[in-house]
């Protein structure tokens, strides 16, 4: 089968990039591939910061190009959009679209079978804000353990930008008074790790510049566009993951400032790392409070749950191991598995098999 899969957001690789990355190397194994980019992708690019080989699947950038002729041109049978806040309509026989938050209003996806929300939380506000049912599917975490042997690491990974009233920011800058706040009083021999790529603006590179500036004379390390192998041993060694997006925002008035599923937080817990995140979105959906990790409300909540486990030596372990275990819940694997029943049942040949349940009202 012919598919083709639209993301325009390859130049920032965050979640959404490993996402369509995943799916399209996976479905190239028994399919002809496509992936539609806005500018040229390198595969060697892909495989060292995703870890994940592209070399059966074609590349196509459509930066000054008609995106309609172009795809047209492929003939696909299958059209996947995974590119966040697109209104490209359908121009295959069959459509999934991908969603991982609606940002607008008054999107018409009547031209696609089956829309796919990356969590609860978004199902929700695309009922609400779209009108339109969804199918939850669980983005693709990789397995990022085994666990090593911990160190005095707290980890933190997610694309650094400046915040802005339309960019999903990431809060590392509260994690990072946080953390000086521990170390003034009292915290010893422990490092904090902020790890993530930067975005293509001024103040993109400012903000990461400003926090290298806050930073000075604490234990911080700043790491911006690591290669996989390097974000792993990360993952394997640190005890905490802390998470902080949507702190300090309305999770009813500004949902897209929330944690819309949270994957860098299963692949630390996949790799034993306890993970202490912000009560909101997502995040919910992943950690067992108590269990596998700790949610917390603000800065003092933060400070308290993370030097609970750093205090009490049977806590740590046993949750790594909670964590470790609950991350199997969201594997590539299940992930996979998932599309593969989608795209099995919308492009059946008997249309009266699967019903007319799957296309959006």
């Amino acid at each position: 089968m012919k598919i083709a899969i639209y993301n325009l957001h390859f130049a920032v690789l965050g979640g959404g990039e490993r996402r369509t990355s995943a799916l399209a190397a996976h479905l190239a194994k028994k399919n002809d591939v496509t992936i539609f980019v806005h500018t040229p992708v390198s595969v060697e690019t892909i495989k060292t910061v995703f870890g994940i080989d592209l070399s059966n699947v074609a590349i196509i950038p459509l930066e000054h190009k008609d995106h309609a002729a172009e795809i047209a041109r492929c003939q696909p049978e299958l059209f996947i959009n995974n590119s966040h806040n697109s209104r490209f309509p359908n121009p295959a026989p069959r459509g999934i679209y991908m969603c991982m938050f609606p940002q607008s209003e008054n999107f018409d996806l009547r031209s696609y079978q089956v829309i796919t929300a990356n969590s609860r939380f978004t199902a929700g506000w695309i009922e609400k804000r779209w009108g339109y049912p969804s199918e939850v599917v669980y983005s693709a975490c990789q397995n990022m353990g085994p666990p090593a042997a911990k160190e005095k690491l707290i980890l933190n990974v997610a694309r650094f930008s400046a915040d802005t009233p339309t960019v999903h920011h990431k809060r590392q800058n509260i994690l990072l008074e946080a953390f000086k706040q521990l170390v003034d009083g009292g915290l010893r021999d422990w490092e904090l790790h902020l790890v993530g790529m930067i975005g293509r603006s001024n103040d993109d590179r400012a903000f990461v510049e400003q926090l290298r500036t806050d930073a000075a004379g604490y234990p911080v390390q700043i790491r911006p566009a690591i290669e996989f192998d390097a974000l792993r041993e990360a993952y394997r060694t640190s005890s905490l993951y802390w998470h902080a997006t949507g702190f300090g925002t309305s999770e009813t008035e500004q949902p897209s400032k929330q944690e819309h599923f949270g994957m860098s937080i299963v692949e630390a817990m996949s790799a034993g790392a306890v993970p202490v995140a912000y009560k909101a979105g997502g995040p919910r959906e992943i950690i067992d409070h108590g269990v596998s990790g700790y949610l917390w409300s603000d800065v003092s909540e933060l400070k308290a749950l993370s030097l609970r486990l750093v205090q009490e030596p049977a806590l740590l372990p046993r949750m790594s191991a909670a964590a470790a275990q609950s991350s199997g819940n969201f594997t590539i694997g299940e992930f996979l598995s998932r599309m593969d029943r989608i795209i099995e049942r919308i492009t059946a040949p008997d249309d009266r098999a699967r019903g007319d349940t799957d296309r959006p009202a």
